[in-house]
């Protein structure tokens, strides 16, 4: 962590990823434990600053879903500062028409023009995927993690979460985002933008990205369709056996899906992946 002196990690997963960062130099501990298992192998208030990723899955044993302050707050410091990252597992259209009294700082303005993103807001518009395979994936994806407790949306429901905990915590903030799978149709037509601009002849659009999309920008919307194809790839047995399909009829569907979305444009009506962070900090 570039300027705090003396910084120390911890990281912790029920199997060991990550790589040894001990040998660039980097006072790093890996702890192999299953999260569902507490108390977690810590002492109260060790850390200064708590950080969890992609946890939806494996929360519900832990009561993380339904608010990650309360369940880690014993291991934070007074002072100290949680940071929680989630994605929904269900995908929407990303729709260009956004007349939004919402206007996020300059600095989001300035990441989401050079990302190629869209910071979502109360007022941002979606509609359900076109893709016939995503929405294939949703419906299947919905009714297995409702039988298993989980939510398929967990952005939804992490505000709630932290405003919950305000007698505890205070700075709490977010930011979500919409990182599309490919160009967008509109895109490519020119109405990308999410705010109002009178001198355009529609007055609910502005180009915040010059046209067309940079290499760097088409290589993070590859790299996040990757990341969801992953994503799919690995829940395998809950969707098939919810789809009802054989293993054969699987894998021809799985390959179809895979050849629309990577080589036939399969996402050009906007699906994305909505994903977001909050983060708050723990009262002295």
């Amino acid at each position: 962590m570039q300027g705090y002196p003396n910084v120390s990690f911890t990281g912790l997963d029920i199997v060991k990823l990550a790589p040894d960062l001990a040998q660039y130099g980097i006072d790093w501990h890996f702890v192999q434990h299953d999260l569902r298992r507490l108390p977690l192998p810590f002492a109260d208030q060790e850390f200064d600053f708590i950080f969890v990723k992609d946890t939806v899955l494996c929360a519900k044993g832990v009561g993380l879903e339904v608010n990650p302050l309360s369940g880690l707050k014993q291991y934070l410091k007074p002072g100290g500062t949680i940071e929680v990252w989630e994605s929904d597992l269900v995908f929407r259209c990303l729709l260009p028409y956004s007349s939004t009294t919402s206007k996020p700082v300059e600095s989001e303005n300035v990441q989401a023009r050079e990302t190629a993103t869209y910071t979502i807001s109360p007022e941002t518009s979606f509609a359900k995927a076109q893709n016939r395979f995503l929405r294939d994936y949703d419906m299947w994806a919905e009714k297995a993690l409702d039988r298993l407790g989980i939510t398929a949306a967990p952005c939804a429901l992490m505000g709630l979460a932290f405003s919950s905990e305000l007698e505890t915590y205070d700075g709490v903030g977010s930011r979500r985002i919409a990182i599309p799978f490919g160009e967008i149709r509109w895109e490519r037509d020119g109405l990308v933008g999410m705010r109002p601009n009178p001198r355009k002849s529609n007055p609910n659009t502005i180009s915040t990205t010059p046209p067309g999309l940079t290499p760097d920008q088409i290589s993070i919307r590859q790299g996040i369709l990757n990341t969801v194809l992953g994503l799919i790839e690995g829940l395998e047995p809950l969707l098939m056996k919810e789809s009802g399909k054989q293993q054969d009829e699987w894998d021809r569907w799985w390959a179809g899906f895979n050849a629309d979305l990577l080589e036939r444009d399969g996402a050009i009506n906007g699906e994305c992946l909505e994903a977001g962070a909050w983060w708050a900090r723990r009262r002295e």
